[in-house]
């Protein structure tokens, strides 16, 4: 029996059995990391825990499909609460903000390296 300890897979597996269960869509695929993607209905025979799902593929009522993430603000739209655009709208923010954080780590980095550099020499 292998059992993943890996934060992050567990974390996404979790929010998408949420999804799965609270969700006023139809989940309809699941894509995991690799481009895989396995139907709902053999989602439980094929996935094999190592996988990092990456994407959730939800159908309405009308057959219209949509793509969330396995985070939070997708669990936030598969429950009704936002709207799709509004969902995008979100993962754009987080998107744009993890690219800031990104960048200040890598010049904190780079002031500290000089900063050492000009103690060093």
């Amino acid at each position: 029996m292998c059992i993943t300890n890996n934060f992050m897979e567990h974390q996404a597996y979790k929010i998408s059995e949420e999804i799965r269960k609270q969700s006023l869509y139809k989940v309809v695929k699941v894509e995991v990391f690799g481009g895989k993607s396995f139907e709902f209905s053999q989602q439980d025979e094929q996935w094999n825990g190592k996988d990092f799902i990456t994407k959730i593929i939800l159908e309405d009522k009308k057959g219209a499909l949509f793509s969330v993430k396995p985070d939070y603000s997708g669990l936030r739209f598969a429950k009704g609460e936002i709207t799709y655009n509004e969902y995008n709208k979100m993962q754009k923010k987080e998107d744009v903000k993890g690219v800031w954080y990104f960048s200040g780590i890598i010049g904190s980095f780079m002031l500290m390296m000089f900063i050492l550099m000009k103690f060093v020499t």
